[in-house]
């Protein structure tokens, strides 16, 4: 299962990265070759200490010109430089170690950022009904949670693991060499010692992986949700309850994370308990094997250095093991995202598409939606708004009025029906180019932690801003006097509140957005209804008078802001009941006059 969901992950995310992998395989082989010369040098280094003479005796299997080389050395030195060489082999391994994992960490960092990227382009790129299955929580989850759990307990997990293999296998490999029979015995207590210490602590991990995605999960849940509720939970004065509820996630969270972290401190302890008896084990074999006891210090000073190395690799190894499990969890969810929405196909998208003038008139034609089969939300739309309209569609909720906007925008593709602009037939692929004709205004305005221009010309640079046009839509949105009330004028931050921008203001800011761009069409979806009837009809007056050139289009539950239009769209069930003026709706439909009289709004004859 590893291997398969490894492979799936290499797929989806590893573009340009299998060569990179294969280069850390290589550096770890590396890395194990200098653990093995330089151990290996411990042996003569200690024969040398002892009686260097000794040396002298074994320089025959070395080539000649090192023979003539070496017998010039006087045996008092000669021990020194064994010595200063193996103190460099272990010098230039450690630093060869530190620059491995600097390019490691860039590497996993840089993969971090590609999928955090390719997980972005997704929410951006992809058909807005896609993104609208998926929570706000989860998707922050999705893009901040599981990817530097995928590359920091997986991916670094998985070279952690292959790297001290190889350096555990090379120091091993030196001992069979030079002291088979021990070192058979002593590599056959450690593996059964690490098999029965994971057989241990195998279900106990097993449970924890099979919560710790779940619990984490419904822990960014909570949070999202206190955070994003506050002031519905200080209205209904339910604090308490938010916070008991972000206590037990946290607690759940703590808990099992705590576990995670206790099984992944035992493996230094267990080792070091492996490490002292393989050394004894060593010993005894060693002591009994009839060598001289010079040669047998040597051998006793190798093994401990042998075994000095061996600890930490062991460590890491048993602690990748232990691990890699809570980081496949996340491995498996994310590959289950990309393969569920196919993330891949939204990585390249261009969002560049020529402009289409709006000169005329915007028609529909028999326009049909549905987000589910066999549920239509929208069925047979067809409706002309000429340039220059002030357009309402009216209608109770749940009858399609913001779907409908959705498809003026471009956000959703109609399931079957025509849209012309201008007698100009539009394709979806095409209607980027028409929305840039659009400026929208939604209900719930999302100020950004930024200037009031910064606000206002969201999606341009700082330094790219037109400040004279930014104080221009401020006038045009009678907000431009609260904001010489700030210090430093545009260049302060709003704020909502106590001292801040009221709830209209802040919808005059929101307008002020859409007039920066100065589009031929402005659409506003249930944009005053969360405002009192007073401030609405303010909006709506300033409305008529500075967007006289403008094609308005006014989604509304709120019958108040639409007595200024010159055109009504009257909708029920998904369909359109009619299209008229207020005298004529009222006139002919019982059910709209009651909406008027629930609206409690007079008339304009």
């Amino acid at each position: 299962m590893y291997i398969s969901y490894f492979n799936k992950f290499i797929k989806y995310f590893g573009t340009g990265r299998k060569i990179k992998l294969a280069i850390f395989t290589l550096m770890g082989l590396v890395a194990g070759m200098l653990e093995f010369v330089g151990i290996t040098l411990i042996y003569p280094f200690a024969l040398a200490m002892v009686k260097p003479e000794i040396l002298k005796t074994g320089f025959s299997a070395l080539p000649e010109f090192i023979q003539q080389y070496l017998y010039k050395i006087p045996e008092a030195k000669l021990a020194l430089l064994i010595g200063l060489i193996a103190m460099v082999i272990f010098i230039l391994k450690n630093i060869y170690m530190m620059i491995f994992i600097y390019f490691q960490s860039r590497f996993l960092e840089h993969w971090k950022m590609y999928i955090c990227n390719m997980i972005m382009k997704f929410y951006l790129f992809a058909p807005y009904n896609v993104i609208q299955k998926i929570s706000e929580s989860d998707k922050l989850y999705i893009l901040n949670v599981v990817p530097p759990n995928v590359t920091g307990n997986f991916c670094q997990r998985y070279i952690t693991l292959i790297i001290n293999l190889i350096i555990v296998i090379s120091i091993l490999s030196l001992i069979l060499i030079k002291f088979f029979t021990a070192g058979v015995i002593t590599i056959t207590f450690i593996v059964i010692s690490l098999v029965i210490q994971n057989k241990l602590f195998k279900g106990k991990i097993t449970a924890i992986n099979s919560n710790i995605l779940k619990i984490t999960r419904y822990e960014n849940s909570v949070t999202y949700t206190n955070i994003n509720c506050i002031k519905e939970v200080k209205i209904q004065n339910v604090e308490e309850k938010f916070l008991n509820k972000y206590k037990d996630a946290m607690n759940k969270l703590t808990k099992i994370v705590s576990k995670l972290s206790f099984y992944s401190g035992i493996p230094p302890y267990t080792i070091e308990t492996l490490i002292v008896i393989s050394l004894i084990l060593l010993g005894i074999v060693i002591s009994h094997s009839g060598q001289q006891s010079i040669n047998m210090l040597a051998a006793l000073a190798m093994i401990v250095a042998a075994i000095f190395r061996i600890a930490p690799a062991l460590n890491r190894i048993q602690t990748s093991i232990l691990n890699l499990p809570t980081g496949f969890k996340f491995l498996q969810n994310l590959i289950e995202v990309y393969e569920e929405y196919n993330i891949g196909q939204y990585s390249n998208i261009s969002t560049t598409a020529a402009p289409i003038k709006f000169n005329r008139k915007l028609e529909f034609k028999n326009v049909c939606f549905s987000y589910e089969k066999d549920l239509p939300i929208l069925k047979n739309i067809s409706f002309t708004i000429n340039k220059g309209d002030f357009v309402g569609i009216i209608g109770l909720s749940g009858v399609g009025k913001s779907t409908l906007a959705d498809i003026i925008t471009g956000l959703l593709s109609p399931d079957s029906g025509e849209i012309y602009v201008d007698d100009a037939k539009i394709d979806i692929d095409k209607f980027s180019g028409f929305s840039k004709n659009i400026g929208y205004v939604q209900q719930e305005f999302d100020m950004l932690e930024c200037s009031f221009r910064e606000n206002i010309a969201w999606d341009e640079n700082p330094e790219n801003i037109d400040d004279q046009k930014v104080i221009s839509v401020l006038k045009q949105v009678r907000l431009w006097d609260e904001v010489l009330k700030h210090e430093n004028t545009i260049y302060d931050i709003p704020f909502v509140g106590e001292t801040g921008l009221s709830r209209g203001q802040k919808q005059r800011l929101a307008i002020a957005r859409a007039l920066y761009k100065n589009p031929e069409i402005l659409l506003f979806d249930e944009a005053t209804s969360a405002l009192d009837v007073k401030v609405e009809n303010e909006i709506t007056e300033m409305l008529k008078n500075v967007c006289s050139d403008k094609t308005i289009i006014a989604i509304a539950h709120r019958l108040s802001t639409l007595q200024a239009c010159n055109k009504l769209i009257y909708m029920k069930d998904g369909t359109i009941v009619d299209i008229g003026t207020f005298r004529e709706l009222s006139d002919k439909y019982p059910e709209f006059a009651e909406l008027i009289r629930l609206s409690s709004i007079q008339q304009n004859d």
